[in-house]
Order: structure tokens, then sequence, then C-alpha cells
């Protein structure tokens, strides 16, 4: 919205925009018409068209519901900890990227030249043209070429070899010519270039209508900028599903590199699950080899010890000396249990009482002699006994029994010292076969502790070759059965219709920039333009009302005269001559006196003056013009009077009042001329007789138009203010600076003058055709009326 400075009132930015730029509508036209025609060159003879290939793939991502496979998980080789979001950057990654341009040679793009036939000025891709693909030996270490064409060009075997290929007749290639040398197809050459092979190529189903090049990069360098057209995106944050999107002026191109990514991101992470199985595979056998070795050396030492030591098993040894042990116990006790039987039945013997006594018992003597001898003395000695109950001591037979007697005694005290020996000796043998085993027994934990810690490293050695082992045969099964943690939900597919360039939104592209240009060039030309153009500026640099408009005339004719071509501006002053008697009601006033001026030279303040008198002098009211514009007296040459005696004489006493007023070839206009005063004329401007010309005008005339000079150069027209009724200061248009009328408002000579009102004069057309004023807050607020219209309001008036 725009402010009105005098009214506060915001006027309508519509309509002020309609009224700046509606007069230049043919350069927005031919703006538009060059812009859409440059967009149809553009999308018909330059821009290629860009078709979007898709593709789909679902990532095994255990923390969005994705569980590792059974095998997998029983074997618990490769546990599944993958991340949409870093699948997302490895798919996006140059190193897969890399791969792809070496399967497919891209590498080495084949180009076509521009086509005027096909209605293109750039060069076109020849991936499905080219009758060749050219592949490098070692891709990594061609010689690029950059963007400089290596042009070629192929020579074919007879048309008997030809062969029909999807409707397109395909001829074998012979040899492929490079800067005039041939070179063979399928056989590895070597080119300035670098070691190259050409192949036919199998994804030809076009036929080739421009010359061919070729261009060589390094597939690092090709990488990026392929990479650079591909979007790889989640479809939402709880799937695990990735979307592939490329784009690529060749749809059969595009779905070749998107399959190949999705085929060597799988293979990828297949020969990463390979090479980890590999990897550990080749860490178990190492392990195992060691393991192996450590086992057998424990083992053999196992062997030394037991063999060193005499152990074969502990346990059962210790039981065994345990029980040896209890056994010789047992055995030392009856040799004791005999021993003191031995030492009874010794008693027994040596006793010289020849008594029957109870022989001792002879329980674990195994001797059947010592028992033989024992009873026959017995025997002998109860016999003993009985006789000396009925025979003397001297009795023969009693002597013959005790002779028996005593010859026993010592057979079997001889027997009895030998068997007592025999059973100290198998004492002392039981008594250090004890103390042997005893030691032994002592010995026992400490071999035991050192077999124990022997046989744990053993144990151990002997698990972790177990589980070596096992891992082994787990890691052979894992890496057989290694299978991708991705699966392809979709192979690629290209869209039908190109998504690049979108001709509506080029179209509309170029049609907002045209009418961007045309808008700028319009406003750029008005806003650096410094004078005033519109009425709008106007009221909004000053309070002081606009009481006309005055539309500019180059007609030679008179502007008031019937019927005339020009009416158009005639009737803007009879508007001006209606506005001053409504000025003169409003301000019960009678408005008289009349003084025109401006602010500078050459703004049509005469113009004005004079046509305004001729105005209303149309009207029936009797005027009279007055040129006090002595330096520049053009009224007065304007209406015949110059050569004459005017106001000059008058001030300087040579002429009466009534000697210097004319008649005109108007009716009802008069004019005082300027005159040819002297010098200082100018200064007898300041004195009163300037108020006895006009007191003897006023009861003459209905009018006394006052044509002064302008008040920014001279200072007489603001003197000459206090003796008017009111002031009509002209501005005209395209000539006023702005900041002149800027600094209206603050300006005394300007703020001296009384009831002053702006003329807005010499309004031209806008724009590129003639006629173009404007409505409203353009020029003015009327309509400046066109041939039609004048010749309608013609008719009305008859």
């Amino acid at each position: 919205m725009i402010t009105n400075k005098k009214t506060g009132n915001e006027m309508n930015f519509v309509s002020v925009a309609i009224n700046w730029y509606l007069p230049y509508w043919p350069l927005f036209l031919m703006l538009i018409v060059f812009a859409l025609a440059g967009a149809w060159a553009y999308l018909t003879y330059y821009a290629t068209p860009v078709y979007e290939t898709y593709a789909t793939i679902m990532v095994k991502d255990e923390k969005k519901g994705v569980d590792e496979s059974g095998v997998q998980e029983a074997l618990q080789i490769y546990p599944i900890k993958n991340i949409v979001e870093n699948e997302m950057e490895v798919i996006h990654s140059r190193k897969l990227m890399e791969k792809v341009v070496e399967q497919l040679h891209l590498y080495a793009p084949v180009f076509e030249a521009p086509d005027f036939k096909k209605r293109k000025i750039n060069v076109t891709s020849a991936y499905t043209s080219s009758p060749i693909t050219i592949t490098a030996r070692k891709p990594d270490e061609l010689k690029e070429t950059g963007e400089v064409d290596v042009p070629f060009s192929v020579n074919y075997f007879s048309n008997n070899n030809a062969g029909e290929f999807n409707g397109l007749i395909k001829q074998k290639v012979k040899e492929v010519i490079i800067d005039n040398n041939a070179y063979p197809i399928n056989t590895w050459c070597a080119t300035p270039y670098g070691e190259l092979k050409f192949e036919n190529n199998n994804r030809q189903s076009d036929t080739v209508v421009a010359p061919l090049f070729f261009r060589l990069y390094k597939p690092k360098n090709r990488a990026p900028a392929i990479i650079s057209n591909l979007q790889v995106k989640s479809s939402s944050k709880l799937s695990t599903t990735i979307n592939l999107t490329l784009r690529d002026e060749v749809p059969e191109r595009g779905e070749d590199i998107l399959n190949k990514l999705l085929i060597a991101y799988n293979l990828l992470s297949i020969e990463e699950k390979e090479g980890a199985a590999a990897n550990t595979l080749t860490f178990i056998e190492t392990r195992l080899s060691k393991v192996e070795k450590e086992l057998d050396s424990i083992e053999r030492t196992v062997q030394s010890f037991r063999t060193d030591k005499g152990i074969v098993d502990l346990g059962e040894q210790s039981k065994q000396y345990l029980e040896n042990v209890g056994s010789n116990d047992r055995k030392m006790a009856d040799l004791s249990m005999q021993l003191a039987a031995l030492e009874e039945m010794e008693r027994y013997v040596k006793s010289n009482e020849n008594k029957g006594d109870v022989v001792p018992a002879t329980l674990g003597i195994s001797d059947p002699v010592l028992g033989e001898l024992m009873q026959r003395m017995y025997n002998a000695k109860v016999e003993y006994e009985k006789m000396m109950k009925s025979t003397a001591e001297n009795n023969p037979f009693a002597i013959e029994v005790a002779k028996e007697i005593e010859q026993t005694r010592p057979l079997i005290l001889e027997k009895l010292r030998s068997h007592r020996i025999n059973l100290d000796a198998s004492k002392k043998d039981l008594a250090s076969i004890t103390g042997s085993y005893n030691s032994m027994l002592r010995t026992i934990p400490k071999k035991e502790r050192e077999l124990m810690n022997i046989s744990r490293e053993q144990g151990i050695k002997t698990s972790i070759y177990n589980y070596l082992l096992e891992k082994r045969e787990q890691t052979a099964l894992a890496s057989s059965s290694a299978v991708s943690d991705s699966k392809i939900v979709d192979m690629a597919r290209s869209s039908p219709d190109p998504v690049s360039p979108k001709k509506t939104l080029v179209y509309l592209a170029v049609l907002a920039c045209s009418i961007g240009l045309a808008i700028g060039l319009v406003s750029a030309r008005e806003m650096l333009n410094k004078k005033v153009l519109f009425r709008s500026e106007l009221e909004s640099l000053t309070v002081t009302p606009i009481i006309a408009e005055i539309s500019a005339n180059r007609k030679k004719e008179s502007l008031l005269k019937t019927g005339s071509k020009v009416s158009v501006v005639a009737e803007q002053f009879r508007h001006l001559r209606a506005a001053i008697g409504l000025i003169g009601r409003q301000k019960e006033i009678n408005v008289k006196r009349i003084l025109v001026t401006s602010s500078i030279s050459s703004e049509g303040k005469t113009y004005i003056s004079t046509s305004l008198a001729k105005s209303l002098a149309l009207a029936g009211k009797k005027v009279v013009l007055v040129d006090l514009d002595i330096r520049k007296p053009k009224a007065s040459s304007i209406l015949g009077v110059a050569h004459i005696a005017g106001v000059a004489e008058f001030l300087e006493g040579k002429k009466l009042p009534e000697e210097i007023v004319a008649d005109t070839m108007d009716e009802n206009l008069y004019v005082v001329g300027a005159g040819r005063g002297e010098d200082n004329s100018r200064e007898l401007i300041l004195s009163g007789r300037l108020n006895n010309l006009l007191t003897f005008l006023s009861p003459r005339f209905d009018y006394i138009i006052l044509d002064a000079s302008p008040i920014d150069p001279v200072s007489e027209s603001y003197v000459f203010s206090d003796y008017c009724d009111l002031t009509l200061f002209v501005i005209r248009h395209g000539r006023t600076p702005k900041a002149m009328v800027q600094i209206l408002d603050s300006n005394n000579k300007f703020r001296a003058l009384k009831n002053p009102h702006i003329v807005f004069n010499g309004i031209r057309s806008r724009g590129i055709l003639k006629g173009m004023y404007g409505y409203s807050y353009g020029y003015g607020y009327e309509n400046v009326y066109r041939e039609k219209q004048r010749r309608r309001s013609k008719l009305q008036r008859v």
C-alpha cells in the first residue's frame, strides 16, 4: 500500500502497480515471447532428458525386528549387527560405485556428436547406439582424456554376417579406427591411452546417425559424478526398506547401474562373511597346530612323570598300598601271636615239673613236627605224673618216662628257637614292607598334586583342542552357506517419461523471469528518474492540493477551437476553470486575480496562463492577461504584443494603464505585455505602481491572469502573490525535480504564495505505445479520453 501525504489514506498497491506497468505491456509481451521461444529452443535442441530409475532393497536390522537366520543363529558365527543408516552409507559409497563403473565400463563412455536432425546441438550418450564398448586392462592406470573427445569409426564385416537383433540390423564389427590406426575387435591393443580392448556392444538397440567419440576417465574420478545423481533413502524410520533413485539421461544405463550396485552390495556382504570365515579358519588352523604341539608335549610329560615316578593310577595304587599295609599289620599281629605262643610253649617246655599241665595253644603255628613233639612231651608228662602217684621216682618206668621227657625237651626248644627266628625274620620283613608302603603313601599327595597340575593343563589344552575342532567345522559350514544381510525387493525400473527438464516448470520459470525482468526494467527506469512522473508522487511529497492535470499538446491549432482534435486538453482547461470557481465558492472569496508561476523555467506556466485566459474568455468572461515576466516575456510573444509598450513602461512612468492594454484575436481576451523596460524596471516591480495597475484593471475585467517568473531563480513572484486571490503553481511532468517538490512545504518563497494550488502540466504518454496515460494514481484521477470517447461526447453535446 502507498500512503497519501495529504490525506493519510492508503492507495491500493495493485492499482498503482497496474498504472505503473500496464503502459509497458508491449515490453512485457516481447520479453515473454522471447523467453518462451528461448525455452522452446532449449527444450528442443539443447536440454537432455533425464530419467529416474528406482530400486528397493531390504536390510536385516535386528533393532527393527529382523532376526538372523536359523543356521547362522545355531552356528553363532555371523550375528547380525546391521543398522539401516549405516547400510545406506555403504550403498552410497565410492567403493561400490567404482566396482560398478569397472563392471559396466563407464570409465570409457561413448558419445554421439551433435545432430540437428534429432534437434540436438549438444553431445548425447551412445550407450545403446554405439556398436562397441571399450574395456581397459588396468582402468586405474588409464591416461585420462577429460573433456577432450577422441573420435573413432568402425569397419564392419560384409552384410552376409549381419544379423537381426530386436528389429535392428546388427553388423559385426571388424575393427576400430582411431587416428588412422586400425585396432582389431576383441583383442587387447596397445593405444596411446593404455591397453584397451574393443568389444561388440550387447546393449545396442539403436542406430548411429552421428559421428562417435569416446572419453576416458579413471574409475575413482568417474564414480563421484554418478554418486551425485544417486539418492538413497529409507522408506520410514521404522522400516528396513531402502529406496534407491538414480537420475540418468539413458534409462537402460540407469537400470544397469542400480542392478549392478545392488548385486555388488550383496556380494560385498557375502565376501565380508567369507573373508571373516577364511580368517577364522586360518586362525583356527594355526591355533590347532600350536595347541596340538602343546598337548603332545604335555602328554609326553605325563608319560615321563608316570614312568619316572612309577605311577599308573595313583588312586588304585594308593588303595592297594593301604590294603597291603592293612594286610601286613594283620600278618604282624599274627606273627606276634605266634611268638607269644612260642614263648608260652618255651616256658612250658623249660618247666622242670613233670606235671601234666595243660599244653599251651599252638594257634597260628603251622609246624606239625613241633605240634607232634609238644603232644609227645605232654603225653609223657601226663604218664609221668600218673606214675608218680602210684610209684616212686626211681621206678624204672618212671625214670624211662622222665628220660624221654628230657630227651624231647631240647628238641622242642631247638624247634621253638628255629621257629622264633623265622617269625622274627618274617616280622622284620613285614615291618620293612609296611615302612616302604607308608613312605610311598606319604609321597602320594605330592605326586598326586604334581600329576593333578599336569593333568589340569592337559585337560585345558584338550578342551581347547576340542573347541577349536568344533569351531573349525562350524566355520567351514558357515562359509559354505554364507548369505547376504539384505534382500532385493525390486530390481531397477526406469520411469517411462523424463523427469527433467519438466517442460511446464521451464515455461513457468522463463515466464516468471521474463515478467520479473520487465518489471525490473520498468521499475529501474521509473525509480531512477529524478523527475516527477505521477500525481501520486506529488500527493506523497507535498500537502498542496492539485487543482488540475493538463496533458501535453504538440498540436499547433488552438486548444479551445470548436471541433479541434485536441479537445481533450481543452476539456482539461474547462475542468481547471470550473475548479477555480469552486475554490471561490468554498472559501467565500471572489477569485479575480490569478497568479501563475512555477519553481523553475520551462515548466509551462506561460502555456497554462495563456490557455487558461483563453478558456475563461471562451466562457464569456472578460479576461486580461498581464505578462509580469519582464526578463523572458514569452506570453507577450505568443499574443503578439512583444513590440508594444507594456508593464515595464508603466512602471517607469512612461505610459498610462489604458495605453498598455491591447486587444487580441480572441473575443473578450485582452493582454498587457511585459514591455521593453530597462534594467531598473525590475526594481520598480517592488514599488507600489503595480498595485495601481491592478486597481485600474480590476473593475474593468472579470479575471486578471498574472503570468509571473519562476520563484526559484528570482524573487518577484512571491511578491506578486500579495496582489492576487489565487496562485496556480505549475509543475511539469518529467521536468520538475522531485527534490524541488519535496522542499515546497518548507520553502519560504512558496509558503509566501497566497492560496497555492498545483497544476500538473505536460502529462505525456507512458510506455511503448502512445496514448497509454493510465488511470487514477498513474498520472491523475481521470481517464484520458480516446478518440472514440471524444466523438461520443460531441454527439451527446449536439
